[in-house]
């Protein structure tokens, strides 16, 4: 990635060293995750849409990176239960919280995925905010925000729709700001 782009990043010691946390970025294009990947010393488990593993050699790459498969409609025990592990193994869940690449910077619709994640295993959110048109010799930078935990309210034991709804904005909010950095 060093030799096609110019890449800039700040805030690399916000990435833990060891344990278990879900890297959470915005989704500009199919570059995101080997440039996170590539630059975030940590061995990644992303989770990947479906279809992608039914494509002709790419299938094939995201299984040997043990790329977890997320059938979009409606919820995927399966990939829940995959991530899940990825995170009691106290290893990292690469995750874009709108499930698909934002057409227009900053204007995804944010998925209660992630959120769902970080309230049930406790683990740490990582925003990452990236900025990038991916041209050749272009300027990337990539901002990492300080890891947080979201929780729910002190007696509260299940998470309801609004929680969800709320702490899913409040993750990519802090994405965002990532960018205006």
């Amino acid at each position: 990635m060093s030799l096609i782009f110019r890449v800039k990043i700040s805030g690399s010691e916000n990435v833990p060293a060891d344990g278990a946390f879900i890297l959470c970025s915005n989704h500009l294009s199919n570059w995101d995750p080997p440039l996170l990947q590539g630059f975030v010393k940590r061995r990644i488990y992303f989770m990947a849409k479906d279809e992608l593993f039914h494509i002709f050699g790419l299938g094939l790459v995201l299984k040997l990176i043990k790329a977890i498969p997320v059938k979009r409609s409606g919820s995927d025990i399966a990939a829940i239960k995959a991530a899940i592990k990825v995170l009691k193994d106290d290893e990292v869940l690469g995750i874009f919280p709108t499930g698909q690449r934002e057409m227009v910077k900053g204007e995804g619709e944010v998925k209660g995925g992630v959120a769902m994640l970080a309230i049930k295993t406790e683990r740490p959110v990582l925003p990452v905010h990236i900025s990038a048109s991916y041209k050749l010799f272009s300027r990337i930078t990539l901002n990492i925000g300080k890891p947080c935990i979201y929780s729910l309210p002190e007696g509260q034991r299940k998470a309801n729709p609004d929680d969800i709804d709320r702490i899913s904005k409040q993750i990519y909010s802090s994405i965002r700001e990532l960018g205006k950095e």
